[in-house]
C-alpha cells in the first residue's frame, strides 16, 4: 500500500510540474542575490562551491563565513577572494551554523539571500536559481529548491543514495506544496529567501536540523514558503555507513524535536499532509513489514525473508526512480543499482527505532557529527 501510494505521488507530481514548467520561466533580473555560505572545516571542497557561486549570473556576492575551522579553509578562502571582488570572507569563533548564516546576513545587500553549504555546488547552465528568484517574485517569502547528489567525488555509497534521492525528493516536496500548502523543508543546501523575511525570523542554532526549524517557523508565522523542482544543487555525500548512520541520526531525531517543538502546527493543513506524513509513513512501513514477515516465517520459515525485501510492485518503482535519476545524471548503472535503496529504507527504520522514538519522548538531540569532505574528481 505504502509503494502505491508513492507511485501515486510521483505520478501526481510530474503532472504538476509539467504544468508548473508551462508557466514558470526563470527571473530575467539578474544580480539581485547574494549568497551564504558557513563553513567549518571544508577545505577541500569550498573552493569548488565558492567559484560556482560566482559564476552564477543572478548571484551578486558570495559571503563565505569560516565559522572558527581548524584546517586550511580560511586560507583558501582567502586566496579566492584575493582574485575577486565578490567574494566576502568572514571568520569568527566557532557558534553553529545558524550563528554563522546570521553573522553572514549583516553584510547582504540584495533583496534576496541564497543559503547553500559548503560541499554543495550549483550547475554551470546558469539558469536554475531564476526559477526560485521567480517564484519570489510572485509572491513567496522563501523558496527551496532540489538537493541532488554529487556523484564526482566517487563512492559505491553516494550511488546508491543517488538512485531514488532526485526523483524522491521532487514527489515528495511537490505533493506536500499541493496538500499542505508548502514543502515539508527548504533545504539548507538550496533555498533562497526574502532579505527581510529571513532578517525578521532568524535562524536558530537550538536544534541540529536548523534548516527544518526556520521551514517550519515560516510556516508558523504565516510567511509564503514554497517549492521549485526547477533548481538543482549538488552537495556530497557520505561514503561510509557509519556516517550514514550519523547523518541519519541527526535528521530522524532533531525531525522529532522539531515535531515537538511546533506541536501546534500539527493541527494546521501544513501539520497533517507535510509534517506528520513523514512519521506516519514509517509507522505504516514497520507495521506493515512486521506483520508480513512474521505471516510468512512463520508459514514459510526463515528463508522466505530474503524475498520479503524486494516485493515485484516495490522493484518496479525503485527501477522507475532509478531510471529518471540515471537520466538526471547520466549514468546508466543507477538503474540496475536502484533496488539497493532497500538498505537507506532499511537504515531510516533502524534510526527511528533506536534514536526517533527517543527524540520524540525526551525532546534532546545527539551533537553533531560532520561528515567527512571530499576534492571533487572526475567521475
Amino acid at each position: 500500500m505504502k509503494t502505491a501510494f508513492f507511485l501515486f505521488m510521483a505520478i501526481s507530481s510530474i503532472l504538476y510540474l509539467i504544468v508548473r514548467l508551462l508557466r514558470m520561466k526563470p527571473s530575467p533580473n539578474l544580480g539581485m542575490i547574494d549568497a551564504i555560505v558557513p563553513a567549518f572545516n571544508e577545505e577541500p571542497c569550498i573552493a569548488r562551491t565558492v567559484v560556482s557561486l560566482l559564476r552564477n549570473r543572478y548571484i551578486r556576492r558570495v559571503i563565505c563565513v569560516d565559522d572558527g575551522s581548524t584546517d586550511r579553509t580560511v586560507e583558501v578562502l582567502r586566496h579566492l577572494q584575493t582574485r575577486t571582488p565578490r567574494l566576502t570572507v568572514v571568520a569568527q569563533k566557532n557558534t553553529g551554523k545558524g550563528g554563522a548564516i546570521m553573522h553572514g546576513l549583516k553584510y547582504v545587500t540584495t533583496p534576496y539571500v541564497f543559503l547553500t553549504d559548503a560541499d554543495t555546488v550549483l550547475p554551470s547552465r546558469g539558469y536554475d536559481l531564476g526559477f526560485l528568484q521567480a517564484e519570489i517574485e510572485n509572491g513567496a517569502d522563501a523558496v527551496g529548491g532540489i538537493p541532488s547528489s554529487n556523484l564526482k567525488s566517487g563512492g559505491i555509497l553516494p550511488h546508491i543514495r543517488a538512485t531514488v534521492k532526485f526523483p524522491m525528493i521532487i514527489a515528495k516536496r511537490t505533493f506536500q506544496q499541493i496538500l499542505g500548502g508548502a514543502p515539508f523543508l527548504i533545504s539548507g543546501a538550496c533555498g533562497l529567501f526574502r532579505t527581510e523575511v529571513l532578517s525578521e525570523v532568524g535562524l536558530s542554532d537550538r536544534t541540529k536540523v536548523e534548516d527544518l526549524d526556520l521551514t517550519w517557523t515560516l510556516v508558523a508565522r504565516g510567511y509564503k514558503v514554497r517549492q521549485s523542482a526547477f533548481c538543482i544543487a549538488y552537495p556530497q555525500e557520505c561514503h561510509t555507513l557509519k556516517e550514514e548512520w550519523l547523518r541519519w541520526r541527526r535528521w530522524i531525531r532533531g525531525y522529532a524535536v522539531c515535531l515537538r517543538l511546533h506541536w501546534r502546527l500539527l493541527f494546521s493543513r501544513f501539520g497533517l499532509f507535510s509534517m506528520l506524513p513523514m512519521f506516519a509513513v514509517v509507522v505504516l512501513g514497520l507495521c506493515t513489514m512486521s506483520l508480513t514477515w512474521v505471516r510468512a516465517i512463520s508459514a514459510h520459515g526463515p528463508m522466505i525473508a530474503a524475498t520479503l525485501l524486494y516485493p515485484a510492485f516495490w522493484v518496479f518503482c525503485v527501477l522507475f526512480l532509478g531510471s529518471i535519476s540515471a537520466f538526471h545524471h547520466k549514468k546508466a548503472r543507477l538503474v540496475v543499482m536502484a533496488p539497493l535503496a532497500i538498505l537507506y529504507v532499511l537504515l531510516a527504520y533502524a534510526v527511528w527505532l533506536t534514536h526517533g522514538v527517543r527524540g520524540l519522548i525526551t525532546g534532546r538531540e545527539l551533537s553533531r557529527d560532520k561528515p567527512t569532505r571530499y576534492a571533487y574528481v572526475v567521475a
